[in-house]
């Protein structure tokens, strides 16, 4: 198949590369030549050509971080991560129990997350096996690709929802050693402690051993909110700082993905970098749950791997293209917030040179970069693969990746339904005005799973 369109992709945070008439030839799954159409054309003479002009090929979005279950709860509003778990998620999470409610949850929120544009999503799940196995078998019939996880809890929980720690870990192993790597690899399983607060210390270090075991992911919730941190510190006085209680239990390595981040130690960051761990920017909820704003370039600064996620149902939306535009204004943001409260500490009287500069260090006032709509663009393909360790097979519209790729009408989101000549114009417009119809076709591995009508 030799597709004729516009092709846009993000290889790097700061770079962009475009073809206004590009050819993507796919062969077998994989993207066997893409370039610009005349000379990709010249080299395939025989092949038929798929005309989409003028829409436009991108790399299939990757969102690192959902909860599948909490769909149907998603946008309840007013309240802050722990009593909104109360109220809202955790009955949402306990209808799971019935089989026929969960399947059929799934369906709707793979399909609807596809007809967005997501082509890779990592999903939690809840503490049901049947459940969780009903949700594998929903993302193996629509194609999308996952990494999905039952999510674990032996304490701090409803009743309904909590689970015997040696029956907590015999059913998720026993999921894995049924799904990891299932298709060639399409499906893969992620261990997942919820975090540090519902799991016991045995539970934690069973989760990374048998992690560790098969090769799977490990996928659990870090530094999101400050009552998190205290009950954290409350209950593992032991630990130097939040991210050591993982690393005791042996959670933390280059397999791992660690939802939010907001509010890192200098030593946090120290550790994550060094075990190669991941962090997944949810900026909608973070704002939706008043939990604070990642200050996410001064991570990606350090060194971080950083990748994006909707965070469903705190964020209020299936869509990456929303999350891109969230990130980018959560960041101006924070850079705005730091350059009020700099010039405010400037006109204080009293205090000398020296402390204002102390002052500013303490509490993180030196404004930092704002992130773009090409680096949000990035963070929702190739820097998400690259979270998972696909970055040299998912993310870019290169030969040799496989191709996962959307087919999007660009047009939707121009004001006057035109066609930019400028592609990062194009982009930004993608981000910040994004139609909920942007998407045409999203295919995974060459395999169409969502045809727009």
């Amino acid at each position: 198949m030799l597709i004729r369109a516009s092709l846009l992709s993000a290889p790097a945070l700061q770079e962009l590369h475009f073809e206004a008439d590009g050819g993507l030839v796919v062969e077998g799954g994989f993207i066997s030549d893409a370039g610009a159409f005349g000379a990709v054309a010249s080299r395939h003479p025989g092949l038929a050509v798929e005309d989409l002009r003028p829409f436009w090929i991108l790399p299939g979005l990757v969102d690192l971080h959902a909860h599948l279950p909490q769909y149907e709860a998603v946008a309840a509003d007013g309240l802050e991560l722990l009593p909104w778990l109360e109220r809202h998620i955790f009955p949402a999470e306990a209808r799971f129990a019935d089989l026929a409610h969960a399947s059929a949850t799934a369906r709707s929120y793979l399909q609807d997350a596809l007809s967005l544009g997501t082509t890779t999503a990592v999903l939690y799940t809840t503490i049901h096996a049947d459940a969780t196995d009903a949700i594998f078998r929903e993302a193996e019939a629509c194609g999308i690709r996952a990494v999905i996880g039952k999510t674990m809890m032996d304490r701090n929980a409803p009743e309904a929802l909590l689970e015997d720690t040696a029956t907590s870990l015999r059913t998720s192993e026993e999921l894995c050693r049924t799904w990891h790597g299932r298709d060639g690899g399409r499906l893969q399983y992620a261990f997942t402690p919820r975090f540090a607060p519902s799991c016991s210390r045995e539970l934690m270090t069973g989760a990374g051993r048998l992690a560790r075991d098969y090769g799977a992911f490990i996928q659990t919730h870090l530094a999101e909110n400050l009552q998190e941190l205290a009950w954290v510190h409350r209950l593992f006085p032991e630990a130097h700082h939040y991210a050591d209680v993982y690393r005791r239990a042996d959670l933390l390595g280059a397999r791992t993905l660690l939802g939010h981040g907001i509010h890192l130690l200098p030593p946090e960051r120290t550790l994550l970098r060094e075990l190669g761990c991941s962090l997944v920017h949810c900026p909608s909820s973070n704002a939706f749950l008043q939990s604070g704003t990642m200050p996410l370039s001064a991570w990606l600064e350090e060194g971080l791997s950083v990748g994006l996620g909707t965070d469903v149902g705190a964020g209020p939306s299936l869509s990456m293209f929303r999350e891109m535009g969230e990130a980018c204004t959560a960041s101006k943001l924070r850079r705005a917030s730091q350059q009020v409260q700099t010039a405010r500490l400037g006109r204080v009287a009293g205090i000398t040179d020296e402390q204002k500069h102390e002052i500013t260090e303490a509490l993180d006032l030196e404004p930092q970069p704002t992130l773009d709509a090409a680096g949000g663009f990035y963070l929702a393909t190739r820097g998400g693969a690259r979270a998972l360790g696909l970055g040299d097979r998912l993310g870019a519209l290169e030969a040799g990746f496989e191709a996962d790729f959307l087919v999007v009408d660009v047009r939707l989101s121009d004001p006057f339904g035109r066609i930019s000549p400028n592609p990062a114009q194009a982009l930004s417009r993608l981000v910040y005005r994004s139609d909920p119809r942007l998407v045409q076709q999203a295919y995974v591995r060459g395999r169409r799973c969502f045809h727009r009508d």
